[in-house]
């Protein structure tokens, strides 16, 4: 072969350059004439998430390693190269694309566009051109959720090599040894083994899924609170009731730098209008400094807060509905609010610890009344004593995929222990 490439370079003025594809083939990889710009041909362009970035450059380390050549941002997009030119040289270089798929996959907004050109270019999955690794329990939904995925969450790491290698090779998976017989075995006449088995298999039953697993941090956490963030602080007391969440990471995994805290200030306003925390219209004031961005809607009864400190801290607030007589806590309502929030702080395309604090507080918390929301009443129950503020004790962590995964139990979670202490601060029971 290597003769027949010589002999057609010659003839034709152009020169291939070779590459290993994959164990045992050698495959032309490009062809290039002497005025033309010398474009090495790869096998797959890694497509993730920060959050995801570990991931990304272990599954791009194996590949590597078994022949296959990959282009990978963590390696390839170097200091002072556009980004733009380097996403769209990596997609016309790689013929296939690897998508590390999780809950932050999905919710960021920048991959979809990267496996939808993908999709667009082999929609029947002829070329299997797109191929999803799931790394962490997820959701895909739409045109996604119709490719075949490899599937490694929950895997040791020899197991996920394997099924990693096998599932990129478009040949047929057929094992080479015959499947064991799948029948029911005739019944044994032996008396049972009375031999204690061994101890790995009697591994204590999983915790229910619908439980969450809670842990006290170490060392504790300090959290900023919204007036310790909101710049407006001093005016807040005159304004509606709002409910205030922070994600809070024990380790220093999380931490930024003050020029990601400066892009951040032009990402936030829209991340919190593609998101539903604020509407297209509303007057937003986003700003950075060394230690925090934030973006904020201004008015009264309507203040919002988007914001991330230089710690990694993520923050967020927005009022309560209103009442007869000042704000309405309902249970419910309060529940998928705060889940919305959640979701709009885990799809931060941000760096990460594995464990986070969930805090949660009421600000202020004066005229607060329990009701459901959009139905008329004559009636408000108050306490006898009135709270400045609620902030309750954020002396829990939980796995961070947790909270992207379930954010509807956490948010649950959360307000369970803001009523408490709020009915507590106020003398309700």
């Amino acid at each position: 072969m290597r003769c027949w490439l010589r002999r057609f370079e010659i003839s034709h003025g152009c020169r291939f350059v070779a590459r290993r594809g994959g164990p045992g083939r050698v495959d032309v990889a490009a062809c290039t004439y002497p005025d033309q710009v010398d474009v090495v041909a790869k096998d797959f362009f890694i497509s993730y998430t920060a959050a995801d970035k570990a991931w990304a450059s272990w599954i791009a380390y194996i590949l590597e390693a078994d022949g296959f050549a990959v282009t990978i941002q963590e390696w390839d997009f170097r200091p002072g190269s556009n980004f733009a030119v380097e996403m769209d040289k990596a997609l016309k270089q790689c013929p296939r694309m690897i998508a590390v798929l999780s809950p932050a996959y999905l919710k960021a907004p920048f991959p979809a566009s990267e496996w939808a050109a993908v999709f667009a270019s082999d929609p029947e999955g002829a070329k299997n051109a797109l191929v999803p690794i799931m790394v962490q329990e997820c959701q895909p939904e739409g045109l996604l959720s119709q490719v075949v995925q490899i599937r490694i969450h929950g895997l040791d790491e020899s197991a996920a090599r394997k099924q990693i290698l096998e599932g990129v090779r478009r040949e047929r998976n057929k094992p080479a040894t015959p499947p064991p017989f799948p029948g029911t075995p005739a019944a044994s006449t032996e008396a049972p083994n009375p031999a204690v088995p061994y101890p790995t298999a009697r591994a204590a039953a999983p915790a229910s899924p619908s439980r969450l697993r809670w842990q006290s941090p170490a060392p504790p956490v300090s959290v900023s609170w919204r007036s310790d963030l909101d710049q407006h602080a001093q005016d807040r007391r005159l304004g509606a009731a709002a409910v205030e969440v922070h994600l809070v990471f024990t380790a220093d995994d999380a931490r930024l730098q003050v020029s990601e805290l400066a892009a951040l200030a032009d990402l936030l306003p829209a991340h919190g209008r593609q998101h539903d925390m604020f509407t297209r219209l509303e007057a937003l004031h986003a700003h950075a400094d060394s230690a925090v961005a934030r973006a904020t809607s201004s008015g009264r009864d309507n203040e919002k807060g988007l914001v991330v400190t230089r710690s990694g801290q993520r923050s967020a607030w927005a009022p309560l509905p209103r009442g007869q007589m000042g704000a309405v806590l309902d249970r419910d309502d309060l529940i998928k609010q705060l889940a919305a929030m959640l979701n709009t702080l885990t799809a931060l395309d941000l760096p990460h610890g594995d464990l986070v604090v969930p805090a949660i507080g009421l600000d202020p918390a004066t005229m607060i009344s329990y009701g459901r929301v959009n139905v008329p009443s004559n009636t408000a129950t108050y306490g006898f004593g009135q709270a400045d503020h609620i902030h309750v004790s954020p002396d829990e962590a939980i796995d961070y995929g947790s909270v992207i995964a379930r954010p509807a139990d956490v948010a649950a979670e959360l307000v369970a222990r803001l009523i408490a202490d709020h009915r507590a601060a106020t003398g309700l029971r």
